[in-house]
């Protein structure tokens, strides 16, 4: 037994979803999931995945909502540290329990919205071995949680060196100091349990000659007005672009937030029947199986192109969006779907795009009928190559 490989997954949930345990237990033996909160219908069955639960109680939540109050305020870190000393007092017996388990390999991951973060600030006085944050969303404003879990950290992994950039220019230049970063590796890869099963089918555009371009996103806006978000999840009016430029639209999404009442996709749809379609949701979630996922992306396969970014110019976000490289990037290439980004709008993808030949970038809606007659090369690392890169197997 002496020769077991172990990864502890530090995170606010179990979050990889049932797809990616079965792709990290291709490299480890057991998996252990350090959590806040169970999600039992995420887990997937095998006696190898085990998790660690942080016991989400009346100190823990309590000092959870101090932190969530003090932690964009640089000058509340001590207050900001002391929830986090209170939780570790809290939760003795767990940390006693991660302690004794004593894995080979710490991956902690993903953002700034799932606890990843607590949980690592929370587990590092027992972890031994070297923690790998990998680092995926941001905001441009000051979060203690980040910083202090980048400092906790032993090693980086960020998708792109412009990732590294905008965290220096709001932490300082020396915010890598003493750390292994590693550039150019993704997350969001999908595993080869879902790269390797799929059925690619005929595409819409063989048929009936026009472009089909599909927006895959798990919740609209009938209202541009929701402040987190900045109206990125408010697709009316790109949508009636795309609809004048003669391309036929097919939004897959789960949740329709209404304006007052009305859905104003529905409205859209019935206003333009034979260009613009509300499909079915798609089981691509992290509840999803890998089975689902599949099937899913099957289905994906048969439209030309996918709109990846709602950017809002001039928004804070906007500011990370433009070097981000979304989730369902990775579910389009894996279905063999075009993805498309506007010139100017993300460096990163652009850049991506040029050098790897994976996505078409255009000026106007007008051009997109041009990805009909252009080769693509899709972009499918999978997620076993990603930990391989991480942790050096």
């Amino acid at each position: 037994m002496s020769n077991k490989r172990t990864l502890l997954k530090l995170g606010g949930r179990k979050h990889l979803g049932e797809e990616r345990w079965r792709g990290a237990l291709t490299l480890f033996d057991e998996v252990y999931a350090a959590c806040f909160f169970t999600e039992p219908k995420w887990e997937i069955k095998s006696s190898s995945v085990k998790t660690f639960e942080i016991p989400y109680k009346f100190i823990t939540s309590n000092c959870l909502g101090l932190l969530n109050k003090t932690n964009e305020k640089k000058y509340l870190n001590w207050l900001s540290w002391l929830a986090v000393w209170a939780m570790r007092a809290a939760n003795i017996k767990w940390l006693k329990n991660l302690k004794k388990n004593n894995p080979d390999y710490v991956l902690c991951s993903y953002g700034d919205y799932d606890k990843s973060d607590v949980t690592c600030l929370i587990a590092k006085p027992v972890i031994k071995k070297p923690i790998v944050r990998a680092y995926k969303e941001t905001r441009p404003e000051y979060s203690f949680r980040e910083l202090k879990t980048i400092k906790a950290a032993d090693k980086v992994v960020l998708y792109d060196i412009e990732l590294k950039k905008f965290l220096e220019n709001k932490y300082g230049d020396d915010l890598f100091k003493n750390k292994k970063v590693i550039i150019g590796y993704d997350e969001n890869a999908l595993p080869s349990c879902i790269l390797d099963n799929i059925k690619y089918q005929k595409k819409f555009s063989e048929t009936d000659g026009k472009l089909h371009l599909v927006i895959l996103t798990f919740r609209v806006d009938s209202a541009p007005n929701r402040k987190r978000d900045q109206n990125r999840y408010y697709y009316i009016d790109v949508i009636k672009k795309l609809i004048e430029a003669g391309v036929v639209v097919h939004l897959h999404c789960a949740e329709y937030n209404d304006d007052n009442g009305v859905n104003r996709y529905e409205e859209l749809q019935k206003n333009n029947p034979d260009i613009f379609y509300l499909e079915k949701p798609l089981e691509m979630k992290h509840s999803s199986t890998a089975e689902e996922w599949v099937k899913s992306c099957e289905i994906l396969s048969r439209y030309d192109a996918g709109l990846l970014h709602n950017i809002v110019d001039e928004s804070s976000v906007s500011k990370f969006d433009k070097i981000n490289v979304p989730h369902r990037f990775f579910a389009y290439e894996a279905a063999h779907v075009t993805p498309i980004i506007e010139k100017n709008d993300n460096i990163v993808l652009e850049r991506m795009f040029r050098e790897k030949k994976c996505g078409f970038v255009y000026n106007f809606f007008e051009d997109l009928p041009e990805i009909l007659n252009t080769k693509i090369n899709y972009y499918t690392p999978s997620y076993e190559d990603y930990l391989k890169a991480i942790f050096d197997l």
